[in-house]
Formats: structure tokens, C-alpha cells, sequence
């Protein structure tokens, strides 16, 4: 117990140990008082040597800038290959056409948002050849959202070509929730046509050694969907897809199609990947603050970090798919405090469920999701409000740094029982570091730069060892660098933010669906530009300031009151 807590603690721990060496290297400087009035002018004393500890905070401050660099080279050549990913996911679409898996489009009725049962299919029920067809088994987690955005998310996915054959949608709802039952009626009742099956769960409260939030009701539904399908797990010749998707996220049909193509493409370990596809907030940003998007802006960027071409693994975040054999081979999805992250513990999960052979592949097709909103009207009090609610939301990812001592106990278990080094894996270590930089190396890097920034100041000129000096004259250098490379970063992502953006305005015009919330970008607008400074600002405010809180109260905790952030609403959910 007391391990399962340390390890769980272990961001917390880092941090005191950064500050107790910078405590250490600031006592054995050469202060001021060093110098005496009776000295002649010009005289300066004799460097003292360099100590371990000082030794060891030059090389530290040093790699931890060149990380933050390292991170923003990352993301600029995610981001210069996104688009052209993501231009060969959507061309494959016109290609299948001509080979004639797509028959037609659904019709338009006239009401702005279509009577689901009035949609058509365009794909054929059913392929030639041994293997059976891809059945996408949808989670749909959701609690206290608005039956309006429910609606418009089942639209766009029965809007899908296969939708009618081979989609399967799990609503998986809160027993606690006022109304869930009605609400969840309605919907199948209106969608019953529109998919192969649509159902809904309901996660019951007070489970032993469960919380409530999205890992909870996920794997709540994830049961259901196993048993549905005990016949083909029991017979091994099980083909169905889990996507976990938010409830306000849209997916375009290229989603879909691209799983299923790399599905049959990698057919030897087809059983053991893990597809994670990055996000864009291109719905109601230009409603939003410039700091609340800068953060929204910032935590897609992680996640697409990871999802560079040669990445070794990435880090699913908010939509992700498996297959439910390995799902059921891992356990299932977790419902404990520890899986409040639950897109990466899931991974995680699978990872060290599958003796390290989880195999990571990229959809370059993104979800489409909304920025946090809120319900007050216009003025400072919304403002107010949906900087409170993207705290939250801030709080609630970082939380998840639960997950790196989940590792670390997964990491050590495999040396005790399966007598294997992991370290000596490539992608372990590589795995281990995207950890760090999620969990660590925020809190980490903020400490640092304050510490640099006050230290030289109250240093007078030439009290400093030279070789620290050159220390904090190179982490300067390193930051300006990171802070142009984001920059560039930024103008690389406009081209992209534009080509999903049309690429999923002209799918929602032809399917009648209207207005579902898109918010184009015009990079020399000024909310647009204050980005370019401002998004170091939000970086802080939602990122490490959280983390310090999340990382400090899991010292005493490991619990969180799951509450659900504010999404808007479309007037076009009202239509139907």
C-alpha cells in the first residue's frame, strides 16, 4: 500500500526534490558580500569551483529546455505532414467510390436537420472475401448533456455511408442522472434506423472501487458490448472496433474507413493496435476567450506531438478505437480513480497488458470538438465563468498524472514476475518520456524559468561561476528558440485548421445537417495574432499551475469530483 502510494506521488516528490536542489546550488554562490570595499576597482575575486549539486542543475536546466525545444520540433513536423495526411485520408473517399463500395449519398429532406430514418446507405452489406466485415461498436459516454447535442453527434455519424451496417452506438449514461432514461429513449427511438443497433447503458452509482466519470461509464458499456458479442469472442473470429468517443465530438466517415483500411492493411497485428487521431477545436472558437482557446489550442498540440510520422507510440486523447479482443484480453477499461484519464490509461492498459506489443497507429483524420462554453450571457461574467470551467477541465487532465505512477508500478511488476528489463526497450523509454512530459515536466520547466529569471536578476554582474552564467544565457536562448518555433508551429496549423474545417462543412452541407458550430480562422484578425504571445501565458495558467495542485493533492488523494464541462449548443439541434 504504502509503495502503491509513493509511486502514485511521484510528480510531487520530483518537484520537492527540484526545489531542494535549487536550494542547494543558491546557498554555495558567490554572494555579493564576497566582495570587499577595500578591494582595488576592477578587482575580481577568484572563481569558486563548480559543486555536485551545481553540476547537476547546469545539466538539468539544460535538458529540460532542450526538451521544451525538442516538443515544439515535434509538433512543427507533425504539423507540416498533417496536412498532406490528412488530403490522402480524405481522397481515399472519391477512390473507394470508383471501386464502387459507395453507391450514393443520403437524400436531403427538407427540415434542416433530417429525419434519421429518412437516411440512405451507400455502402454494401457485406464484402467478398474470408474475412468477416469491420463492425464499429461507438461508445457514447455522456451525463447531463443536452439531448440537442446527443442529437446533431448521432446525425453526423448516421450520416455515415456504413452507418446503417455496420455502426453500432452504446449511449453509456450516469443511473443517477434525472431523466437519463427518457432522454436516452428518445434517442434510440429516432435513431433505430440509422445504425445497425443503438442501445444505452446506464452506470449504476455506489459500485465497489468506482467513480463516477467517463472511464466508469465506458467501461460499463464496454461489458455490455462483450457480451453482445460473447458468440464471436468465444469463437475468436470476433472483428468489432471499440471507438470512445466525447459527446459533443464529430467524426467524419473517414474515420471510420481509415481504421477499417489500416485494420485489413495490417491484418497480422490488427489484434494489438491501438488507432488514436488527433483533435481541432473548429466549432465555436471564435466565441471564445483568447486564453481558453490558446489552452484548447495547446492540449490538441500535445496530443498531436505524439502523432508524428516514425512516432514509436502515441497518446490517444478524447477519441480513440481497439479491438474488443483486446479489450477483453487487457481486463476491460478500469473504473477506479486511477483511470480518470481514461484515453491514456486505456493505452497504458493495453500497453503492459500486452507484454509491450501494443501497436500504435495514426488516423490523420481529426476530431472535430468544441471549446468550453458557458451558460451566463455575454460581458465579464461569461468570461469569468468559462475560465473557471476550463480550470476545471485543466484540473481534471492533469489529474490524470495518476497515470505515470500506474506505469511505474506496471514497469516494475514486469522486472519482479516476468524477469524482463523494460528499459531496454526503445519504446519504453520512449513511452516513459511522453509520460514525463506530461506529468513532469511542466511543473518542472515553470520552476526553472522563474528561478533563472529571479537568480540573474538579484545576482550582481560577475558574482556568477562563468559556467553557470553561460547555463542561464543558453536556457534564454533555448526559450526564444521554442518561443519562435511555436510561432511557427501556429502558421503551420492554420493550413491545416482550414483544410478540416471545409473538409467537414462541405460533409455537414451536403447532409442537410446546417449550422453544427464552425469557426474558421483568419491568422491576421486580431484575437488570432494575440495567440502568438499569449499562448505562453495560457500554457501556465492551464497547464502547471493544475498540475501543482493535481500532483500536491495526490498526496492525499487520489479522488476527484468528476464534474462535466459546458458545451454549447447549436440551433440547429432544435430543428429536428
Amino acid at each position: 500500500m504504502s509503495a502503491r502510494w509513493a509511486s502514485r506521488c511521484l510528480p510531487a516528490f520530483s518537484i520537492i526534490a527540484l526545489l531542494a536542489l535549487l536550494v542547494q546550488t543558491t546557498e554555495v554562490i558567490s554572494l555579493p558580500r564576497n566582495i570587499s570595499h577595500s578591494d582595488p576597482p576592477g578587482y575580481a575575486p577568484r572563481a569558486k569551483h563548480l559543486t555536485v549539486m551545481q553540476h547537476v542543475f547546469i545539466i538539468y536546466t539544460v535538458l529540460i529546455h532542450l526538451n521544451m525545444l525538442g516538443f515544439t520540433t515535434r509538433l512543427a513536423w507533425a504539423l507540416f505532414r498533417a496536412p498532406l495526411e490528412t488530403t490522402r485520408a480524405l481522397n481515399r473517399r472519391s477512390v473507394s467510390k470508383m471501386d464502387g463500395e459507395y453507391l450514393d449519398s443520403p437524400t436531403c429532406p427538407s427540415a434542416s436537420l433530417p429525419d434519421p430514418s429518412t437516411f440512405k446507405t451507400d455502402a454494401l452489406k457485406g464484402d467478398d472475401g474470408p474475412e468477416p466485415e469491420v463492425i464499429h461498436a461507438i461508445i457514447l459516454p455522456n451525463y447531463s448533456e443536452d439531448i440537442d447535442t446527443l442529437r446533431t453527434t448521432l446525425s453526423v455519424l448516421a450520416n455515415h455511408p456504413r452507418a446503417r451496417f455496420y455502426y453500432e452506438v452504446y449511449l453509456a449514461m450516469e443511473q443517477k442522472e434525472v431523466g437519463a432514461t427518457n432522454k436516452a429513449m428518445q434517442l434510440m427511438q429516432e435513431y433505430e434506423k440509422s445504425f445497425l443497433h443503438i442501445s444505452s447503458t446506464f452506470h449504476p452509482p455506489g459500485l465497489a472501487g468506482e467513480i463516477p466519470g467517463k472511464s466508469s461509464n465506458v467501461a460499463f458499456a464496454a461489458r455490455h458490448i462483450a457480451v453482445a458479442h460473447k458468440e464471436e469472442l468465444d469463437d475468436g473470429v470476433s472483428n468489432v472496433l471499440i471507438t470512445v468517443m466525447d459527446a459533443d465530438t464529430h467524426l467524419l466517415r473517414d474515420y471510420f474507413t481509415e481504421i477499417r483500411r489500416l485494420h485489413y492493411t495490417y491484418s497480422t497485428d490488427a489484434e494489438r493496435t491501438i488507432y488514436s487521431c488527433p483533435i481541432i477545436f473548429d466549432r465555436n472558437s471564435h466565441e471564445t476567450p483568447t486564453m481558453v482557446r490558446c489552452a484548447d489550442l495547446l492540449w490538441g498540440f500535445a496530443g498531436l506531438s505524439t502523432m508524428y510520422l516514425g512516432s514509436s507510440i502515441s497518446i490517444p486523447t478524447s477519441v480513440y478505437s481497439l479491438p474488443l479482443t483486446m479489450a477483453e484480453r487487457v481486463g476491460g477499461w478500469d473504473s477506479d480513480a486511477t483511470a480518470i484519464g481514461e484515453d491514456m490509461h486505456m493505452m497504458l492498459k493495453c500497453y503492459f497488458g500486452t507484454a509491450t506489443n501494443v501497436v500504435s497507429r495514426v488516423v490523420y483524420v481529426p476530431a472535430s470538438q468544441c471549446n468550453i462554453s458557458s451558460d451566463s450571457t455575454k460581458g465579464w461574467r461569461r468570461t469569468t465563468d468559462t475560465y473557471k470551467a476550463r480550470y476545471r477541465q485543466a484540473l481534471r487532465h492533469m489529474w490524470g498524472a495518476l497515470d505515470s505512477g500506474f506505469a511505474v508500478r506496471q514497469t516494475v511488476s514486469s522486472l519482479r514476475f516476468q524477469r524482463r528489463c523494460l528499459f531496454l526497450r526503445l519504446q519504453h523509454i520512449a513511452l516513459l518520456h511522453l509520460l514525463f512530459e506530461a506529468h513532469f515536466l511542466p511543473c518542472h520547466l515553470i520552476i526553472l524559468m522563474l528561478y533563472s529569471a529571479v537568480y540573474e536578476n538579484l545576482a550582481p554582474a560577475g558574482s556568477l561561476h562563468p559556467t553557470l552564467a553561460w547555463a542561464f544565457w543558453l536556457t534564454n536562448i533555448i526559450r526564444t528558440s521554442s518561443f519562435v518555433g511555436m510561432n511557427i508551429c501556429l502558421a503551420l496549423y492554420e493550413r491545416w485548421h482550414a483544410l478540416c474545417l471545409n473538409a467537414r462543412r462541405t460533409d455537414m452541407l451536403d447532409a442537410c445537417l446546417g449550422d453544427t458550430g464552425f469557426s474558421p480562422r483568419v491568422w491576421w484578425h486580431m484575437p488570432y495574432l494575440l495567440e502568438r504571445i499569449c499562448f505562453p501565458i495560457a500554457g501556465t495558467l492551464f497547464g502547471p499551475i493544475p498540475t501543482f495542485q493535481a500532483v500536491f493533492s495526490h498526496l492525499w488523494t487520489d479522488r476527484l469530483e468528476y464534474q462535466v464541462s459546458k458545451k454549447p449548443t447549436f440551433a440547429v439541434a432544435s430543428m429536428v
